[in-house]
């Protein structure tokens, strides 16, 4: 390579035209741009802030079909149907089986569903259906409950005659799930209702204290959904109403585990929804009466006078006209005011009358 000279430069300026052309067609040879336009990066108006990246939008999926349940939803009437067809077995005991339970109803009529209640679990904490799955039931219980829903109602009435019957030393409850009013009030004629009952008692124990009375359809004790720890009362109704007779009259002797018990006289929901609208209606008439009294320091003129429902209405608008004057109006005085009078009186030698003084 020739070494670099001063000069050069303004020589090769000065040059010739054609090694200027050699020149241009060197440098114009590659015209066409080595990065094309979209590889080109265009700055954008808004800048993302650091640290935090844009959501990219999810698409939307579309929402499943909610799935049939298992217990789909009835209407009143045909929970009222199915009702009817249901029977209710109380006292059972706690170790009975659904095989032995089906079996023992097989004879009346098809079994649709069974099902067993009121089992008392021994920890509340697990939940119900835990404790029954390991067997974690509560050593105290003695009994427990069913139902069973039936095809027809037939088979239901027929059911009714195993009310009372012993099933490993426990006289079980068959009743039905809906009565009529005429039902209830025959069971409460037939009934008596017992207070005091230690909480430990079971329907044995009050049955053997009661069956002195008379012959005992059945015992109910009513117990804790939770634990089946009895509340403390109950029922019993007799087949015959000289069982609720003889009961009332050794009242004050019965008593189970060393606790005297409290026997009354059962009366139906129905007499006591009576009792209960007659008690509202006394009540109701009682504040209108409070509410339209009116008394003489009312300023209300024209409801000066109680007016309730039992009272007349004697409001009446004023009168002038009727209103008695001064000079009619008899003066009335009491028995010392008149005393003195007449000692005046006899003094001066005058009579007083009683609202008049007259001079003989």
């Amino acid at each position: 390579m020739d070494e670099y000279k001063v000069g050069d430069i303004s020589s090769f300026l000065n040059s010739s035209t054609s090694e200027q052309k050699a020149t241009n067609d060197l440098f114009s040879a590659n015209t066409q741009p080595v990065v094309s336009v979209d590889e080109v990066y265009v700055k954008p108006l808004v800048e993302p802030v650091k640290g935090k990246r844009p959501k990219k939008s999810k698409p939307v999926e579309p929402e499943p079909e909610p799935e049939a349940s298992k217990f789909p939803t009835l209407s009143p009437e045909e929970k009222l149907e199915i009702d009817k067809r249901t029977l209710f077995i109380g006292n059972l005991p706690l170790g009975y089986k659904r095989k032995q339970l089906r079996k023992l109803f097989a004879d009346f009529g098809k079994i649709q569903s069974l099902r067993f209640r009121s089992v008392a679990i021994s920890d509340l904490k697990l939940g119900r259906k835990v404790c029954l799955k390991t067997n974690k039931v509560n050593e105290n219980a003695t009994s427990k409950n069913a139902y069973i829903v039936f095809d027809h109602e037939e088979c239901l009435e027929k059911a009714l005659s195993k009310n009372g019957d012993m099933v490993n030393d426990h006289h079980i409850r068959v009743d039905r799930v809906v009565k009529s009013k005429q039902q209830i009030k025959d069971d409460s004629k037939n009934s008596i209702f017992i207070g005091n009952i230690p909480f430990a008692a079971t329907e044995e124990d009050i049955r053997s204290a009661l069956e002195q009375c008379g012959e005992i359809e059945y015992v109910r004790l009513l117990r804790d959904a939770k634990t089946n720890i009895g509340k403390g009362f109950g029922y019993v109704k007799f087949v015959d109403s000289s069982g609720v007779m003889f009961a009332m009259k050794i009242k004050d002797t019965v008593e189970v585990n060393g606790r005297k018990l409290r026997i009354q006289r059962c009366k139906s929901k129905v007499t006591l929804e009576n009792t209960k609208k007659a008690k509202e209606l006394k009540a109701k008439q009682k504040d209108e009466a409070k509410k339209n009294f009116r008394g003489r320091k009312s300023k209300s003129s024209d409801k000066d006078i109680f007016s309730g429902k039992v009272a007349k209405s004697k409001n009446k608008k004023f009168d002038s006209d009727k209103r008695p004057s001064k000079k009619n109006k008899q003066k009335t005085m009491s028995k010392q005011k008149f005393d003195k009078k007449v000692n005046k009186a006899s003094k001066k030698g005058g009579v007083v009358k009683k609202g008049k003084k007259e001079k003989q």
